[in-house]
């Protein structure tokens, strides 16, 4: 008794009712995956350039404006604490960042007590060390608003309101070839990236170079403590695609900078 597997493919047993679909099927296959292969371009991988989850992170000094906390965590075990009441300290904490590329992305959790002044994050082009005229976004969080710095006209403009005392996310995207900047924020990942951005803002001053160089974070006459978590750093202006939890250590390269 015939199989109807047999009825439908054997072509020995069909003579020659449908002998050119036993040699035009395999060779139609062949062809569709020829062309898949000539016309779907490689997309390239996005390069991280910074993740951490700040499990690791241990500063030498106890004095420092930076120093990892147990007690207020949004993942893991430890977030960034960073706060700083001296009027004529800044304190720096400087990652440096190894890429050709001119647009960087940059996301964090961010949880602010109060609101009153807290830190600031700032992505610049400078060689070697902090340059207040470097170029790039310079953003701050200041009595119940997230502003950024500019020198053009008001120096500080408004980004958009937070609420304090609770966790939100933050994402950053950077172009160092159009002086611009976006920034979302949102109560989770998802929904920061979902969300619409304040687009095109400009930077604190025009880059002196077309790619970014170093991520630092600053603390100066802080009154409000505040505290990063997952911060991640990567290549393009296209959101990642995480397939593990956000786990390193961040290095601090620059040590206590006083204002003279």
């Amino acid at each position: 008794m015939n199989t109807i597997i047999g009825e439908k493919y054997n072509c020995s047993q069909r003579g020659d009712t449908l002998p050119r679909w036993c040699f035009t099927l395999p060779l139609l296959f062949v062809a569709v995956v020829v062309f898949s292969l000539v016309c779907v371009k490689e997309m390239p991988a996005q390069k991280i350039l910074i993740e951490t989850g700040f499990e690791d992170y241990a500063p030498d000094d106890k004095g420092w404006a930076f120093q990892p906390d147990t007690d207020t965590v949004k993942t893991g075990k430890k977030s960034l604490g960073i706060f700083l009441e001296k009027q004529d300290e800044l304190h720096i904490s400087g990652n440096k960042l190894d890429t050709d590329k001119s647009i960087v992305s940059v996301e964090f959790w961010v949880y602010i007590e109060r609101g009153k002044q807290s830190f600031a994050v700032n992505l610049n082009a400078t060689e070697q060390s902090f340059d207040n005229g470097a170029g790039g976004p310079y953003v701050e969080w200041y009595a119940g608003d997230v502003r950024y710095h500019v020198h053009r006209g008001n120096p500080w403009r408004e980004i958009t309101d937070y609420a304090v005392n609770q966790w939100n996310y933050v994402r950053i995207v950077a172009d160092f070839e159009e002086d611009v900047f976006d920034f979302y924020m949102g109560k989770s990942r998802e929904a920061t990236l979902a969300s619409r951005p304040k687009r095109d803002l400009p930077f604190q001053d025009p880059p002196l170079a077309p790619r970014p160089k170093w991520f630092i974070i600053l603390a100066v006459a802080m009154d409000a403590p505040g505290y990063i978590d997952d911060l991640l750093i990567y290549e393009g202006d296209e959101p990642i695609n995480l397939a593990v939890e956000p786990a390193g250590k961040l290095t601090t390269l620059w040590g206590r900078l006083k204002q003279e």
